[in-house]
């Protein structure tokens, strides 16, 4: 791996991943107490806020890579990021559908803590109930919003990867063509040359066999005619 720094934070990472795979698991073994389960999933969540964070600064540094490292950089940052998602939503499903807010929020806006001995039907704990209900799917939305978004900017850095990618291949395309254009200039030149030393080796070799010819006549002229 290219980047040192990389390699610290997926450290860091993969121990956050380890430690909130066993308070999920502990959550899910764990019977009774509820406040003890809401503390451990604020206590998940706050690993999940914070092991966002240190994937966010692996996928700058695999922005920032070379490009013989830079694939498998970013192909170890979207499986981490599909690992961390996946937490996520186990997690906000044991929270009954709630985010870390959503549990802050329930316990501030509970029946025991705001309405105390109101009746059952009293109109102000119905509306309570209902403002909780509303905030509890707002919240819910939000949080489907921000994970679209991520996966957004996730495609949307992929996608710019490979143009990156496609665009180098088309560059060296271009220089080899140039290169071969080169040669091609070359090879037509040299062509020529030889083609003309060919020409000139074949008007020596006609001259010289005319002469020959002429030296030829003028020895019979001089031996057979002349005597």
């Amino acid at each position: 791996m290219s980047s040192e720094k990389f390699e610290d934070l997926e450290e860091d990472f993969v121990s956050l991943m380890d430690d909130m795979r066993r308070k999920l698991e502990s959550v899910k073994n764990r019977g009774g107490v509820a406040e003890s389960k809401k503390s451990q999933l604020r206590e998940i969540q706050r690993k999940v806020d914070q092991a966002s964070g240190v994937l966010q600064e692996m996928e700058h540094e695999a922005r920032s890579a070379p490009n013989p490292y830079r694939v498998h950089m970013n192909s170890k940052t979207r499986k981490y990021r599909s690992e961390l998602d996946e937490v996520n939503k186990t997690a906000s499903t044991l929270a009954g559908g709630a985010t870390h807010v959503t549990i802050a929020r329930q316990d501030l806006l509970s029946p025991s803590s705001v309405l105390g001995d109101f009746g059952s039907g009293d109109p102000q704990r119905s509306r309570l109930l209902q403002m909780n209900e509303t905030l509890n799917r707002t919240t819910d939305s939000l949080a489907r919003t921000f994970q679209v978004a991520a996966e957004t900017d996730q495609i949307g850095t992929a996608v710019a990867e490979e143009l990156r990618t496609q665009r180098e291949s088309l560059v060296r395309t271009k220089e080899r063509l140039e290169e071969t254009d080169q040669n091609l200039t070359t090879s037509r030149k040299i062509l020529r040359t030889m083609y003309r030393r060919v020409m000139t080796n074949k008007m020596i070799l006609i001259l010289i066999i005319v002469i020959e010819m002429c030296i030829l006549g003028a020895l019979i002229y001089w031996k057979f005619i002349m005597k």
